[in-house]
């Protein structure tokens, strides 16, 4: 079940006031809850759970640090965004003209509609 708070905001336009659903926060599942719970339901040790789950997050952010997306099949997809600000000519643009570059998780129809 998803926990959620109703919170008022008001439109800074009209100052008219509506309430809207804000996810209510949460204790995260860690990496060793995580890897327990999946034992527990198959023949693989925690351990190997553990590893399995250690070596995804190094390769899935080697893979981000090279540019590509990473698709995890019923999952979702990782994939880097970059934003930058504009220059007149492409001659002109350069790094510095690179703000910041984030990770995206796009998940799978399948996971949108669980």
């Amino acid at each position: 079940m998803v926990k959620y708070n109703v919170i008022p905001k008001k439109n800074p336009i009209n100052k008219e006031v509506k309430y809207y659903a804000q996810m209510a926060p949460v204790n995260p599942v860690k990496l060793a809850e995580l890897a327990e719970s999946i034992s527990a339901q198959c023949t693989v040790t925690v351990h190997d759970v553990k590893a399995v789950l250690s070596a995804l997050q190094e390769h899935i952010a080697q893979h981000l640090r090279n540019g590509n997306s990473v698709r995890l099949g019923d999952l979702g997809s990782f994939h880097p965004t970059i934003s930058s600000s504009g220059a007149a000519t492409e001659e002109e643009f350069s790094a510095e003209n690179i703000r910041g570059i984030r990770v995206r998780f796009v998940c799978s129809s399948k996971l949108r509609y669980e």
